[in-house]
């Protein structure tokens, strides 16, 4: 089988969905399919417009790009990639990259499959701008979006509500997976805590230094925090412009209690998790987190997470049952249920083991992804 992955970045450019695009193109490699990504050249300076890492094909297209990534245009189509193709599956109906990929492959009666993602979720975005002008055009993408794919996919089950009750459109629900490995790599607490000198207890952030991540919030909390359990500490950890949080944690007085890695390789991600009391994910609104993976980690680390309810987070995290939520850009909440799980070990011990139990590999996805593709009419040779 021909396919494709369509996303306006993929590796070296890092983020939750490129490495998502990443494992499921790698793993259906290794099944003995043809693997392809289309994808822009954004993000990838000083790398070959076509190559193939781990059996995937490559093809990074000239594009432009208004501001944002989602609009992101490709300025030209690899039509000798998409013809020929048994499946071509977009990531993001948000994407305008991703979408008039598609539409040319639909031109050419190419089967099409689309990952609809983050529905309806500017409405509670923090830039009032955003928030006024955004929804027109995440109505016109997914309009669009339904028109050009002949498979409809979601990785959130609020994604799956939305487009059910708002819109009448069935999608099938395929989630995210890890990789198997983590789920028997032996611990690495020792390592982590050799390497960087951490010895007391801490919680981990995983994920972009952004405003709508929360990272600011998680900070604020840590000042709350620190008032119960002055050597607990805040470990945080991704890409990003560490210079607005390191001001901000000088001016409340807890420089000393967060640390800042920076963008570090797995195993030093693994053993921050491992080390960890529990993952703190404080995002700020529903755009910004469809289906973390980081969530699906701690769990497989056996870790408890404490998230803000936003996006899909609330359709996986059950209050008390496998994690804990708390509201968003709320400081105190946050210091609250941080401190609770400092306090009672028992209880942040029962919540990881619980979430354990709510993880796929991405073997197992990229199997049933396979399966649904065949479904639309491929014959096995």
């Amino acid at each position: 089988m021909k396919i494709i992955h369509v996303w306006h970045h993929y590796w070296p450019f890092i983020g939750g969905l490129e490495n998502a695009v990443k494992f499921l193109a790698e793993g259906m490699a290794r099944c003995d399919h043809e693997v392809h990504v289309i994808t822009s050249a954004y993000g990838a300076k000083d790398i070959p417009k076509e190559e193939e890492v781990n059996g995937v094909y490559i093809h990074r297209v000239k594009a432009v790009r208004i501001k944002y990534p989602d609009l992101t245009l490709p300025r030209e189509i690899p039509m000798n990639v998409l013809r020929e193709a048994d499946a071509v599956h977009g990531h993001s109906q948000g994407s305008l990259f991703t979408l008039r990929i598609l539409e040319e492959a639909k031109k050419h009666d190419v089967k099409t499959v689309m990952y609809f993602m983050a529905i309806d979720a500017f409405e509670d975005h923090p830039n009032p701008l955003i928030r006024l002008l955004a929804p027109y055009y995440g109505r016109w993408a997914l309009r669009k979006a339904v028109m050009i794919s002949d498979i409809k996919l979601v990785r959130s089950r609020r994604d799956e509500e939305i487009l059910k009750k708002r819109y009448g459109i069935e999608a099938l629900y395929v989630p995210d997976g890890i990789p198997r490995e983590l789920l028997e790599k032996p611990s690495m607490v020792k390592d982590f805590r050799n390497k960087y000198g951490v010895y007391e207890p801490f919680v981990v952030y995983v994920g972009r230094l952004h405003r709508l991540k929360g990272v600011n919030v998680l900070i604020k909390a840590m000042s709350i925090v620190i008032k119960e359990a002055p050597e607990l500490k805040a470990v945080i950890i991704g890409p990003g412009d560490q210079r607005p949080y390191m001001s901000l944690a000088r001016r409340l007085g807890v420089e000393k209690n967060v640390l800042f890695l920076g963008f570090v390789n797995e195993d030093t991600k693994i053993g921050a998790i491992d080390a960890s009391l529990a993952l703190v994910l404080p995002s700020a609104c529903d755009y910004v987190e469809v289906y973390p993976m980081v969530i699906s980690e701690a769990w497989a680390r056996g870790k408890p997470v404490i998230a803000t309810a936003v996006g899909g987070i609330p359709y996986r995290i059950k209050h008390r049952v496998n994690g804990l939520l708390v509201p968003p850009r709320n400081p105190h909440a946050l210091a609250d249920a941080i401190i609770e799980l400092y306090n009672n070990r028992n209880l942040a011990e029962r919540l990881g083991k619980e979430g354990r139990k709510e993880i796929h590999t991405w073997d197992e996805i990229a199997n049933k992804l396979i399966d649904i593709y065949k479904s639309l009419g491929y014959m096995e040779v």
